[in-house]
Formats: C-alpha cells, sequence, structure tokens
C-alpha cells in the first residue's frame, strides 16, 4: 500500500556559483519531495510506503543510487541505456539570481507510469499525490486519476510549475482549485504575488494578505499552503461550515533563530511539500501538524549543498522526533510535542 508519490523528476544537476561548480548533483521538485515525506517517514518506519519512480539513463553515477537507496523508500528504478539520465544546468549569483536549463530530455511521469510500475490497487491506495505540473497537466492527471476509484481520502498537493504560476493563467489554475477533489495549492510567495498581480511581499504582514486572495479563489473545501521562505510558512484551511470563514496558521521557519546553519536553500519549497503531506495525510488532515512537518523538513534539506546525510533514522545527525521536540519548544504552539506524535501516529 502506498501513502505518498510525486509526478516530479529526479533530475542530474550541475550547479555553478561565481567560485565554483559541482557536478552530478541529485535534485529535481519530486527528488526533493520525497526527501521531505522520507525525512518524517523515517520516524515511523513507513518508508518503504513512498512510492516514486527515478528513470535512469546510461550515465546515471552509481554514487546518486547509493543517496537513494539509503532512502529505503519504495522507489522504481527505471533503466534505459539509449538515452541520458534528465539533466540540467543551474546558475546562481549575487541578488537571489538563479538561472536554469534542461541539458538533456525530459523524460516525465504521468499516471500511465504509476499504474504500469505499482498497480491499480496500489495507485487506487495512494493518500497524497504530489503534483509539479502546469494546470492542464494537473487537469489531465486528475481525470485520469478518476478511472481508480480511491480507497481512501485522498489530496492532490499541487506546486504549480513557477514560471506558469501568473496572472496570464489565472483562470486556468481557478478552474483547477475549483474541482470536485480535495486539492491544497501551494506557491511560494513570490510565485503567488504573481498570480494576482501583486508585488513581491517581504514581511509576514504583506504574506498573509497575499494568502487571503486565496479565500474566494478556490472551492471551500480547498486549501492553500503560501511557503515563505525564511517567514516559515501560512496555510489557509478549508472554509468551516458554521462560520463561514477559512482558518490561517502561521509557522515560523526551523531555522528562523539559527540562520547560520542554512547553506543552500535550494530544494527547501520542494522538500517542505513532502513533509507537509506525509504529516497532512498521517494526522488525517490535520493543516497545523502538516505545517510543523513541512517546515522540520525543509530545515534538513538547507542545512548543505545537495541532500542531508541519512545514518539509521537520523539526518545531519538528528533524528526526526529529536528535531520534532526542538522545533514544538522553540516556537510555543497551543499544542505540545505529544499532542504531535499522537495526531501523526493515530493515521498509521
Amino acid at each position: 500500500m502506498g501513502l505518498f508519490t510525486t509526478n516530479g523528476m529526479f533530475i542530474l544537476d550541475e550547479i555553478y556559483t561565481s567560485d565554483e561548480s559541482f557536478h552530478d548533483v541529485v535534485g529535481g521538485g519530486g527528488m526533493f519531495a520525497i526527501l521531505g515525506a522520507s525525512i518524517v517517514a523515517s520516524a515511523y518506519e513507513l518508508s518503504r510506503q513512498l512510492r516514486w519512480i527515478v528513470d535512469r539513463g546510461s550515465d546515471f553515477p552509481s554514487s546518486a543510487a547509493d543517496i537513494l537507496e539509503s532512502w529505503k523508500t519504495g522507489v522504481v528504478f527505471r533503466d534505459d541505456s539509449s538515452r541520458l539520465t534528465t539533466r540540467a544546468w543551474n546558475l546562481y549569483g549575487e541578488n537571489d539570481l538563479r538561472q536554469f536549463k534542461y541539458l538533456t530530455e525530459k523524460k516525465r511521469i504521468d499516471v500511465g507510469d504509476w499504474i504500469a510500475e505499482f498497480g491499480a490497487e496500489e495507485v487506487a491506495s495512494i493518500r497524497v499525490f504530489h503534483l509539479l505540473c502546469i494546470d492542464d497537466r494537473a487537469t489531465s492527471i486528475l481525470n485520469r486519476l478518476k478511472q481508480y476509484e480511491s480507497s481512501c481520502d485522498r489530496v492532490f498537493v499541487w506546486e504549480p510549475i513557477p514560471d506558469m504560476c501568473n496572472s496570464a493563467r489565472k483562470d486556468e489554475i481557478r478552474a483547477v482549485m475549483n474541482r470536485e477533489e480535495t486539492i491544497v495549492i501551494s506557491p511560494n510567495a513570490e510565485e503567488g504575488a504573481r498570480l494576482f498581480d501583486m508585488p513581491e511581499p517581504k514581511n509576514l504582514l504583506q504574506c498573509t494578505n497575499l494568502l487571503r486572495r486565496f479565500d474566494d479563489f478556490m472551492d471551500d473545501k480547498n486549501m492553500c499552503v503560501l511557503r515563505c521562505g525564511k517567514l516559515g510558512s501560512l496555510a489557509l484551511g478549508a472554509r468551516d461550515r458554521c462560520t463561514g470563514t477559512r482558518q490561517v496558521i502561521h509557522l515560523p521557519a526551523y531555522h528562523s533563530r539559527s540562520a547560520s546553519q542554512v547553506l543552500d536553500p535550494t530544494g527547501g519549497g520542494n522538500t517542505f511539500l513532502g513533509g507537509f503531506s506525509l504529516g497532512y495525510a498521517l494526522s488525517r488532515g490535520d493543516l497545523t501538524v502538516g505545517s510543523i512537518c513541512g517546515n522540520i523538513a525543509a530545515a534538513c534539506a538547507i542545512e548543505q549543498l545537495g541532500v542531508p546525510k541519512r545514518e539509521g533514522d537520523k539526518w545531519n545527525g538528528k533524528t526526526f522526533l529529536e528535531r520534532l521536540d526542538h522545533y514544538m519548544k522553540d516556537i510555543h504552539l497551543d499544542c505540545t510535542t505529544d499532542d504531535v506524535r499522537w495526531a501523526l501516529e493515530v493515521g498509521i
């Protein structure tokens, strides 16, 4: 049985900065989402229920395979010696400059791939699907999955392709967010601002004002999680049937008081969504618990260049539960560490 999957691709990155370059760095939005889910799942021996596909070309390095296999997920490697692994070029510079382009042909993952590799029964059992795609592809995936009746209350966590999350596609994105499925849309703050033709928010109040623009943009049952970088995350819940309002939940970034431990923010947002997705699924739809898990997972991803090292149940030397205890003591929520642990365990 599966808990979580993603249609995001695995990518081998070449990274260039003003000072140095790095090659064969494991990357891709789907890979980072699985990383986030793995960090949470490792505490509960659920990693094998994270199902995903990695397409390996003739140039796939053994070092990358070693990293992915150390996560103990339910990964399916598809080998094709007639092609190269999907590769990308990344340039980082001053003033948040980032340039990106693919170096080899992409190999997308779709519903047919999930069915072929996992089987229809397992696809129907998956609780959360992470979708990293444009609106028309999200629509296609949602339509095709209707053929496979779900055995659970499944949720789709949708991360619109950054370049296409803008006002020009506002009507198309709105249409997806008003479908019958339960969907959580999650742009980062800059992308969300472009969707509504607003300036990029610079503080928590501006981020909150942006979040509220999603109130009447989506169906009452659907939700938005805005990823706000060093400001943490903001979530807008489903509309309450009694009060007619939506809950707003803000949680600070895990390293909000330890910024010196942040070395490379690459993949932090995708990793957040993987952790959020699994936390949300295990807690049976608790946005606060999901957001806590997302912020903890994201912290692991940004503490080094590349991905964190897993040794046993520890990621960069700490278990998920140790990080959870630290985070809960640091942010002073109404709920306790034990409350969050119970909420996660009840859904296993």
